[in-house]
């Protein structure tokens, strides 16, 4: 709301400010210097645009705020290929993932810290520090001291590798670009040049070098200075806050419009003055039609994660003009609605002048004094010409500014969340066949989540002796947990209907559909337990990522010899193909052992499993419901039940599928535990005639017969039935 004359002193200091200053002093800073419409300054969206051209100007930051940036250096983008699949009946497919490294200029004067930061909207780094995806962040305050980043050292030249003193900038080494659709994210960035609210006549100082000083009262919570020298980011502050600039004794001074006292002794109007004749006192008020009915200022609103917010002023009737400014600078609702209403006041006062020829007085009088006239009226003097004997004043009306709040709606912000990763938890299982994987290779899969809500993938690597080999990143974040209840021992042939398990998932964040349906149903869903595959068709939620599960089928897929008893602790996965990494390469040998690591972006250690591998997917499971009978004439009649290893649910009340490709089935007698005959057969039923079960088991007392099925790749577990 300033507006002055400085004619006598605009040559004397505007030189050392070297174009920041001098531009302001020995001219008129009226508003039409300073409209909006004319301003060159910044404009709020320059603030959230990531920009990387040559003469780009980098804001100043005062205060907390949140800016762009200029990328000021970057490599090409990094393209790494990984190759999936290629084994026997699976289709190789080759991944390719981009990464970049790059600095980022944050602000021409040094800073305090960096907070959060946004790529494409989304937070990148959290309130913790945390980066949301895979890389490496440096930054650099802007201090006179500061080093080159080795990084970019080792990409230049020797001694070609700027420092850039005084300017505060990011580094980012080996961003991963997967989440950002392998391209450059445009980023923001949280900066604390300091903690507090700045006093607005502290970047008045600062950005004319110490030739602009005085105090105020007001102040803002973040400023970006920006434009072609100090008077364009300055220009702002000096169109939306209440204050006066004048100049006393050689120095350009700054003050709050409140705290300028009027003069103590009224303006004594001269008539006449070396035989030359002057009006009385003049006072003008120019047409309401000509004001602004309504002022608009645009801020930045840091409760609403720095978005722009807007704060309307209206003023009268008579006009249907409108007048929009902007404002780079971090403020609460309530004192963004002020300030326009500030604005709009002056406006309107702006509109009645007062024009006089009066006497020189003993006291001195400057541009931005007040004076008031008898009527009780307060007026700005906006210029001063001097005579022989007298000055002639031009003034404005005065505006009352009072000290009050106003309860302003901020609106409604949208946060972007910050969500930590947490520690990334892993388990290795070799699966059976499972859903529409391939009967015919091993199913050995990795499933990863994190303890956080914000984990979404990792990096693993597998043991191959003494070396770690990349094989790429993490599937979809699994359902993982731990059983907070025991689960007791139940014959796998039979449907648990009593027992229940209750399990602890690593996060809120994770889910369980309750349910209630038969465990014979195609669409009931497994869980693994420590080595057991459980079947289950009901699941209850009982809050806080914590849930009770029952109706089981026990020992799925061939791991009866796990369905033993389970205590508190014991680790459960939910079994989902979309989360299962499943690792390439030849089948291993039963018995070859695996060791996983996963490193998260939150991980200060890898998270380590093994595994024994036992090729569940691809070995048949035992026969069940064996049967031996003797016939009244001494003949043996063995009979069995096979088993599929893969398990779609009882659909149709018939077999399931038999996958290998012929039905196989290989016995052995043994008479006190050793072997005297063997049998291969393709049913599930063996007839033994007396004579020769006399002459094979002999006067044995233990005849046991072991039954095995055979598949296209390997042979089950044996079934035993024992004959009296």
């Amino acid at each position: 709301m300033a507006t002055l004359v400085l004619t006598a002193i605009g040559s004397a200091i505007g030189g050392p400010a070297g174009g920041a200053i001098g531009s302001i002093l020995g001219q008129q800073i009226d508003r039409a210097l300073f409209a909006p419409k004319s301003r060159e300054g910044p404009r709020l969206k320059e603030l959230d645009v990531q920009t990387s051209s040559y003469g780009t100007s980098i804001p100043a930051i005062f205060g907390v705020m949140r800016a762009a940036g200029t990328v000021i250096w970057a490599t090409d983008l990094v393209e790494r290929r990984i190759k999936n699949g290629s084994g026997k009946g699976r289709p190789a497919t080759v991944n390719y993932s981009y990464s970049v490294s790059m600095a980022v200029a944050i602000s021409s004067r040094p800073l305090a810290r960096i907070g959060r930061i946004w790529a494409d909207g989304n937070l990148l780094r959290g309130e913790n520090g945390d980066l949301k995806v895979d890389g490496e962040l440096r930054i650099y305050q802007g201090y006179d001291n500061q080093h080159c980043d080795p990084l970019m050292a080792s990409a230049e030249a020797t001694g070609q590798c700027s420092a850039y003193r005084g300017l505060a900038y990011a580094v980012f080494e080996d961003l991963q670009l997967a989440d950002f659709g392998n391209r450059i994210p445009s980023l923001t960035f949280e900066i604390f040049e300091r903690e507090d609210p700045v006093p607005v006549a502290a970047i008045f100082e600062a950005a004319s070098g110490g030739l602009i000083v005085g105090s105020s009262s007001q102040a803002v919570m973040g400023y970006a200075l920006s434009g072609a020298d100090a008077r364009d980011g300055l220009a702002p502050l000096i169109d939306v806050f209440s204050l006066d600039m004048s100049c006393r004794d050689g120095q350009l001074l700054i003050a709050d419009v409140n705290s300028v006292a009027a003069l103590p002794s009224p303006l004594v109007p001269v008539y006449l003055d070396d035989n030359r004749q002057f009006d009385a006192p003049l006072q003008k008020r120019e047409p309401a039609s000509l004001a602004s009915r309504s002022v608009s200022l645009r801020y930045y609103d840091k409760t609403r994660d720095f978005q722009a917010g807007i704060q309307r002023s209206e003023r009268g009737n008579n006009s249907r003009t409108s007048m929009q400014i902007e404002l780079a600078a971090v403020l609460s609702a309530s004192e963004a609605k002020m300030l326009a209403e500030h604005y709009n006041l002056g406006i309107h006062c702006d509109r009645s002048t007062w024009n006089a020829q009066v006497s020189l007085s003993r006291q001195r009088l400057f541009v931005g004094d007040r004076f008031v006239e008898p009527s009780g009226v307060t007026w700005r003097i906006e210029q001063i010409e001097h005579g022989l004997g007298s000055l002639a004043i031009s003034a404005r009306l005065a505006p009352d500014i009072g000290a009050r709040t106003l309860a302003v709606d901020p609106g409604r912000g949208l946060p972007a969340p910050d969500i930590g990763a947490g520690q990334t938890r892993i388990a290795i299982i070799d699966l059976p066949v499972f859903n529409l994987s391939d009967p015919a290779r091993q199913q050995i899969a990795v499933f990863a989540a994190g303890t956080g809500r914000g984990w979404r993938r990792a990096a693993l690597s597998l043991t191959d002796g003494d070396a770690l080999n990349d094989i790429g990143p993490t599937a979809l974040p699994a359902v993982m947990g731990n059983a907070v209840s025991i689960l007791t021992a139940h014959n796998n042939l039979f449907v648990d209907r009593t027992s229940s398990l209750e399990v602890q998932l690593l996060n809120t964040g994770m889910d369980i559909a309750e349910m209630d349906m038969s465990v014979s149903s195609a669409n009931a869903p497994f869980f693994w337990l420590q080595g057991e595959f459980i079947r289950f068709g009901r699941c209850t939620a009982l809050g806080g990522a914590r849930f009770r599960l029952s109706h089981f089928q026990r020992g799925c897929f061939g791991s009866d010899a796990y369905a033993a008893n389970h205590l508190v602790g014991d680790r459960f996965v939910l079994l989902d193909a979309d989360s299962a990494r499943l690792l390439d390469g030849p089948d291993k040998d039963p018995g070859t052992i695996i060791t996983v690591e996963a490193l998260g972006i939150a991980d200060d250690v890898p998270a380590i499993a093994s595994l024994s591998v036992s090729a569940l997917a691809t070995t048949p499971l035992s026969p069940v419901h064996g049967t031996a009978f003797r016939s009244s004439d001494g003949d043996l009649s063995l009979a069995w039940k096979r088993r599929s290893r893969i398990d779609f649910g009882w659909r149709d009340g018939v077999d399931q599928p038999l996958v290998e490709d012929v039905e196989r089935y290989h016995v052995t007698m043994l008479s006190d535990g050793v072997p005297v005959s063997e049998w291969a057969l393709n049913e599930p039923a063996l007839l033994i005639p007396s004579a020769e079960l006399f002459q094979l088991a002999g006067l044995g007392n233990e005849i046991v017969l072991s039954i095995r099925h055979v598949g296209n790749h390997s042979v089950s577990a044996p079934h035993f039935v024992a004959v009296t």
